[in-house]
């Protein structure tokens, strides 16, 4: 490796060093780490090899469920993926080729954790966002507008990837477009929130306007038809004994509590209403305690 590409990897490594108090395996690398168990992104377009990734990450969480396992191993894989390319957009205005053919996975424990990128000779550079070690020209190419940068990081990232998989997935699985999708939303989502709770500073205009280009938009440049990425969240409103709350949910269910011993997940938008049937089942339970306390004292 070059003292070039060497500053220019930790650098990369420097924009996600805030998600890793949380995320502590997230990383990038243009060179293998040593004896790191790696699967090429190219292999997983081929069924057998994407069916037996999956069958490999059910292991790990506990299901032989193609359907559930196929859900969480593309939300893994948002995990290793996700994080540096966006944080490297929206922290550097660096735009980095992360189609499935230009990277590798490196799998820890049997799931992928880290990314590495095979060729950097298609990067993009924000000049106005740029503030690495290495001199611009050595990056990559310059575009001009901040849209230009977004629609760069999105057709790779998601048109070039996440796309594909998504499809292959479903024909494997049946498991819908939809929830397949939401699962891949609400990670793309959570790092870049996740970013501006550890470090507010974070939350720049550049920041707002990348967020909303990827997850407020109703179509995308990516594709023709709907933006898949679309408010991967909503908020509710919970009546409650003290007056209402707020709650945060995922738009759609990630299927995890279908995992033997599993639960909802923390976001999940069924669980307040089963929330609220525990409540009414509670209430009735209430009333009649105390309707035969009642009656017992006549």
């Amino acid at each position: 490796m070059s003292n070039d590409q060497a500053s220019f990897e930790a650098f990369l490594q420097q924009q996600v060093v805030p998600l890793q108090g949380r995320f502590k395996e997230v990383g990038i690398y243009l060179t293998p780490p040593a004896g790191s168990d790696l699967v090429p992104g190219a292999s997983l377009l081929d069924p057998a090899t994407l069916t037996a990734e999956i069958t490999r990450f059910g292991a790990q969480i506990g299901t032989t469920n193609l359907r559930i396992a196929g859900v969480h191993w593309v939300g893994q894989l948002g995990y290793a993926i996700l994080p540096p390319i966006e944080l490297a957009m929206s922290r550097a205005g660096i735009g980095l080729n992360a189609a499935l053919t230009n990277l590798s996975l490196v799998y820890t424990a049997g799931k992928p954790t880290a990314l590495v990128l095979n060729d950097l000779s298609d990067t993009v550079v924000l000049p106005e966002r740029y503030h690495g070690p290495v001199p611009l020209t050595a990056v990559g190419r310059s575009v001009g507008t901040a849209e230009e940068l977004r629609t760069f990081v999105l057709d790779h990232l998601f048109g070039q990837t996440f796309l594909p998989l998504i499809e292959r997935i479903h024909a494997l699985t049946q498991v819908s477009r939809q929830v397949l999708w939401g699962q891949v939303a609400y990670e793309a989502d959570l790092f870049f929130q996740q970013l501006v709770r550890v470090e507010p500073a974070a939350q720049t205009t550049a920041w707002e306007n990348d967020h909303a280009a990827f997850f407020a938009r109703k179509t995308w440049p990516v594709a023709s038809g709907g933006n898949p990425l679309c408010h991967p969240t909503k908020t509710i409103t919970i009546a409650g004994a003290d007056g209402p709350t707020t709650r945060t949910v995922r738009s759609i269910c990630c299927l995890i509590y279908h995992v033997p011993g599993s639960k909802m997940c923390g976001a999940c938008p069924l669980a307040p209403k089963k929330e609220r049937v525990y409540a009414k089942q509670a209430s009735a339970v209430e009333r009649r305690r105390e309707l035969q306390e009642l009656q017992s004292g006549e």
